[in-house]
C-alpha cells in the first residue's frame, strides 16, 4: 500500500521531468490540495450516498483545471530555465500554497467520511485486509498501467517521449510543443491528485501530509532513475516494501533505511536503477 502511494505521488513527478525537462517541487503541494479539494466537494455532497465517489470525479476535474490555470501562468515560463531556477521558483510556490491551504481550509486536521464498501475487511488466509488499502492499490496499479500504455501506445506517448531529446525536430514536424507541455502537466497533476484522493480513505487531511512524503518521493525518483516511469514503478515497490518491514521491526528507522537505500543505489548506479540520460522510457 505504501508502494501504490509513493508511485501515484512520484509518477507524475518522474514524467514532467522526463517529458518537459522541469523538476517541479509544487508538485507535492498540489497532492495536499486534491485532498482538501475532495474534503470539500465530500463535505458538500454528504447527504447523498454517492458524495465519495462524486468528489473522486469533481476533484479530478477541479485539479486538471487547476493544472491548466498553474501551466499557462507559471510553468510554461520555467520550461527553458536552468534548473536550480526551476527549483527555487517551484519551492516559493509550495509557501504559496501552503498558505493559501491556509487561508482557505485552516490549519486543523480534516476527515472524510469513507464509503461503507471501503470501511470493510477483507480476510484472505487468516490475513485482514483493508478495503481502503485495496483501493488505494487498485489505483495504482490502474493508474501505472494506464500511463504506460498512453507512453507506449499512443502518438501522444511517442510524441512525449520524443519530446525532450528531440524538440526542435518534434516543432519541425508540426507539432506544437507547448501543447505536448501542458499536457503533461496535467496528467502529471492528474496522477497526483489520485493520490491525494486516495489518501484521505487512509489518514486525515492535513497540512504537513506534503512534506511528510517529499523527501521519501525524492529518494524514490533517484533510485529508479531521473525521467524514467518503469524505474519509479520498480523503485516505489522497493521503497515501500522498505518502509513497511521497517515500521514492523524498528519503526523509528524506517524514514533513514530509505536514505540509506537511495545512497547505496547511487553508489552503485548514479543514473539510477533503470534510468538513461535524456529519455523518458
Amino acid at each position: 500500500m505504501r508502494s501504490a502511494l509513493y508511485f501515484l505521488v512520484t509518477s507524475g513527478l518522474t514524467l514532467l521531468f522526463g517529458v518537459v525537462g522541469t523538476l517541479n517541487m509544487s508538485h507535492f503541494s498540489l497532492y495536499m490540495i486534491a485532498s482538501y479539494v475532495t474534503w470539500s466537494f465530500a463535505s458538500l455532497l454528504r447527504n447523498y450516498q454517492f458524495s465519495f465517489w462524486a468528489a473522486f470525479f469533481l476533484s479530478a476535474l477541479t485539479m486538471c483545471f487547476l493544472a491548466f490555470i498553474i501551466e499557462r501562468l507559471v510553468m510554461r515560463r520555467l520550461y527553458k530555465r536552468e534548473l536550480g531556477e526551476q527549483l527555487l521558483i517551484t519551492f516559493a510556490m509550495v509557501y504559496i500554497l501552503d498558505d493559501l491551504v491556509k487561508m482557505i481550509w485552516g490549519s486543523s486536521p480534516l476527515f472524510v467520511t469513507r464509503p461503507p464498501i471501503l470501511t470493510a475487511i477483507a480476510t484472505w488466509r487468516n490475513v485482514n485486509l483493508p478495503a481502503s488499502g485495496i483501493f488505494l492499490l487498485i489505483l495504482g496499479l490502474a493508474s501505472g498501467l494506464g500511463t504506460w500504455l498512453m507512453l507506449s501506445k499512443t502518438r501522444l506517448g511517442r510524441i512525449s517521449r520524443a519530446a525532450y531529446s528531440y524538440k526542435e525536430m518534434v516543432s519541425a514536424l508540426g507539432i506544437p510543443i507547448q501543447h505536448i507541455y501542458l499536457a503533461m502537466f496535467i496528467l502529471s497533476v492528474f496522477l497526483a491528485t489520485l493520490a491525494g484522493i486516495a489518501w484521505t480513505v487512509m489518514g486525515m487531511v492535513d497540512l504537513g501530509q506534503a512534506h511528510s512524503l517529499l523527501i521519501e518521493c525524492f529518494c524514490v525518483m533517484v533510485i529508479g532513475g531521473m525521467g524514467s516511469f518503469a524505474g519509479t514503478a520498480l523503485s516505489a515497490l522497493i521503497c515501500g516494501m522498505t518502509y513497511s518491514f521497517a515500521i514492523l521491526f524498528v519503526p523509528k528507522l524506517a524514514t533513514l533505511l530509505i536514505f540509506l537505500l537511495a545512497g547505496i543505489i547511487l553508489v552503485i548506479r548514479p543514473w539510477g536503477l533503470l534510468g538513461r540520460a535524456g529519455r523518458l522510457h
